[in-house]
């Protein structure tokens, strides 16, 4: 296999993955093409209405002029008949643009959700990829399309890339590096979501101590837990940088209608951590039956730093292992050079005088 022939075939796989990749755009544009001519139709039969409405108003003015000159003020009604005339196609013209974007939007979402649930797009976007999506803080169907399109078109990029670059090597090399680079380039996403998914765990269980103090300060002056949560999302939100949106997230679902068990049990579902999970389990209690949330706090924030230094011991107990062989490796030449180099070098010199007398 020639250079022209790896050309033509890198060129063939590029113009396949770019328009594999440009169907969707092309049918999303095709849709909202037809939309807009589709509003465009209507608004010009309503202009069409309204102007034969217009001229049999016009047609019924001269029979009803004779009556209006003895009433006061009916040029002016006239003249802002006529104004009102003037600035209906401008108008007109607004509504068609904003009915357009808005049905163009929808068309878009509704292609979205139907790639989403396509074959390809249950392949590409899984299950387990929405909930990493949902841990790292994107929610809702762009974040879902945005992650689906990149995970198909940076493999196809990069393989083609690297196919290119490795054109003087062997068919069997281009092939491999293509192949090597599309199995890493679309495995890396996933990656990155999960080692984000679980940075953002790890700032929860650093947050959680500071939402206990939180809600037990405000519980403590008398607010309520909606309130509570209100407030710490208002005023706190930038300490809290996982929690704090995803608080803001559960006021605003409660808000719409949903009760507060079901919007605090999302973030217990969301982050697999046991101690979020018992403050949820906790203030759902206290919202559901009422009660005093203040000593149950309290005794739970003391369990939660008692389970902090724990953790933070066996951390430390692991770190003493980990130096051991760093001082093994590093230290104990030097000691032995420092502590048994002089007696070797003494050893030396005897030797060396011993040999000289003789």
């Amino acid at each position: 296999m020639d250079r022209l022939t790896l050309i033509s075939l890198s060129l063939l796989a590029t113009a396949c993955g770019l328009g594999v990749l440009a169907l969707p755009l092309l049918r999303d544009w095709r849709q909202r093409r037809l939309s807009a001519r589709t509003i465009d139709a209507a608004l010009a039969r309503q202009r069409a209405m309204e102007g034969a409405q217009n001229a049999q108003t016009a047609q019924a003015a001269p029979a009803t002029a004779p009556r209006a000159q003895g009433v006061p003020g009916a040029p002016g009604t006239a003249g802002a008949r006529a104004a009102a005339h003037a600035a209906t196609p401008a108008a007109a013209s607004g509504v068609a643009t904003a009915l357009g974007a808005q049905l163009g939007a929808r068309v878009g979402e509704r292609f979205d959700a139907h790639w989403l649930e396509s074959r390809l797009g249950r392949a590409v976007v899984t299950p387990e990829d929405q909930q990493l999506l949902e841990q790292c803080g994107w929610y809702g169907l762009q974040a879902r399309v945005v992650f689906g399109v990149l995970r198909l078109g940076l493999p196809l990029a990069l393989s083609v890339l690297a196919m290119l670059w490795h054109l003087g090597a062997s068919a069997f090399m281009v092939v491999a590096w293509g192949f090597g680079t599309f199995a890493v380039a679309y495995l890396a996403p996933k990656w990155y979501l999960r080692r984000r998914a679980a940075e953002r765990l790890r700032m929860v269980d650093e947050e959680l101590p500071v939402l206990i103090d939180m809600l037990r300060l405000l519980q403590g002056v008398g607010l309520s837990i909606d309130q509570s949560l209100q407030v710490i999302v208002a005023e706190f939100g930038s300490m809290l940088r996982v929690l704090g949106p995803e608080l803001a997230r559960a006021n605003q679902q409660f808000a719409s209608g949903r009760s507060r068990e079901q919007t605090l049990l999302r973030i217990g579902r969301l982050f697999d951590s046991e101690d979020l999970k018992s403050l949820i389990t906790l203030l759902t209690q206290v919202d559901k039956h009422g009660g005093a949330v203040q000593e149950p706090l309290r005794q739970f924030g003391l369990r939660m730093q008692e389970a902090r230094k724990s953790r933070m011991k066996d951390e430390i107990g692991r770190l003493t292992v980990k130096m051991t062989a760093v001082m093994v490796v590093s230290l104990l030449p030097v000691l032995l050079i420092l502590t048994a180099g002089p007696g070797f070098l003494g050893v030396i010199r005897m030797l060396a005088n011993m040999g000289g007398t003789r």
